[in-house]
């Protein structure tokens, strides 16, 4: 027979245990649900209850822990990682920096880097032109590898015994490369040009020398060495101003003009180029008076398709001493 003096306390185990069991249960923290915005609840709260649901903010903790992990990209990242698409048969200038230029159409006709080119070429750039102060081709050649223009070359001919001197007669074509006579191979935009149509900087952009018979890639024949000219073209996006002048200790001067005009952003663009000399001379009486101009235009009228024209003017006048 057990005693009673156990009821008391087993009577105050059963009132005391519920008592733990809800004080347990108010300690544990309960699952905040977050007060959303009209946007997030237009967005998340699919059933339309005016709350999120356990699914629902699941999903929405969900996209803002992938937003976190996402580098926002500005708008000068996205633009420093746009791919720029170049034209195999157009050289771009505006890539060579001070005196060194990276490609060429001289090697393969098309657009290559001088790098991948077994071949002996130099590419003489715009700001070369300006620092050297070249004007014609034998400017150009006092300053390249394996080139004789007329300040080192001498171009002469024997008639019965007699000497006859004729560079100074005609001074664009006394020229030669890796020292074969005859004048270099001449192209314009790697077209076959005439030769005694000189050579001026005022219309060019670069000037890529070819040497050796791989200039044989432009039709001409000669083995020396092909001298290719890169006009200057109209540019589509911004415009562009230059006058230059320049004298010299025998009284001759020479200016020139450069006007690059968008008439239509990104659509069709005009320049004009414009240079008058007037050579000085020791011995007098002498002249040689030179007007050049050049109109050029760029058109695009679909964003694949560039259409190019030039057109050349050009007048010498001259008595040159002997």
């Amino acid at each position: 027979m057990k005693s009673s003096e156990n009821s008391p306390s087993r009577l105050a185990r059963w009132i005391l245990l519920p008592c733990f069991a809800c004080l347990a249960t108010l300690s544990c923290p309960a699952q905040v649900v977050p007060v959303a915005d009209a946007a997030t609840l237009a967005k998340y709260d699919l059933n339309k209850n005016g709350k999120l649901d356990p699914d629902e903010l699941a999903a929405l903790q969900a996209d803002q822990a992938k937003a976190a992990k996402t580098p926002v990209a500005s708008a000068d990242t996205e633009k420093d990682n746009a791919v720029v698409q170049l034209s195999p048969f157009e050289v771009n200038s505006s890539q060579d920096r001070g005196y060194m230029a990276t490609s060429s159409m001289s090697g393969t006709r098309l657009n290559s880097k001088l790098d991948d080119l077994a071949a002996s070429i130099t590419v003489v750039t715009k700001q070369q032109l300006i620092d050297t102060a070249a004007v014609d081709i034998n400017d150009i050649f006092s300053y390249e590898a394996n080139t004789e223009g007329m300040n080192q070359y001498t171009e002469f001919s024997l008639d019965g015994g007699a000497y006859n001197e004729t560079t100074t007669q005609n001074p664009q074509s006394s020229n030669r490369i890796r020292g074969l006579a005859g004048a270099a191979n001449m192209a314009v935009d790697n077209f076959t040009a005439s030769s005694t149509i000189p050579i001026d900087s005022y219309n060019i952009d670069t000037v890529e020398i070819s040497r050796g018979p791989n200039a044989n890639i432009f039709g001409l024949g000669g083995g020396s060495g092909t001298v290719n000219l890169v006009t200057a073209q109209a540019n589509l996006t911004r415009e562009t101003t230059q006058l230059t002048m320049r004298g010299d200790s025998y009284g001759g001067w020479r200016t020139n003009i450069d006007l690059s005009r968008p008439i239509i952003k990104n659509k069709l663009a005009v320049r004009i180029a414009g240079v008058h000399e007037e050579k000085g001379f020791e011995r007098q009486p002498s002249q040689d008076d030179t007007n050049r101009l050049t109109a050029a235009f760029t058109a695009r009228p679909f964003k694949g398709t560039t259409i190019r024209g030039t057109f050349e003017s050009y007048r010498d006048v001259f008595s040159r001493p002997n």
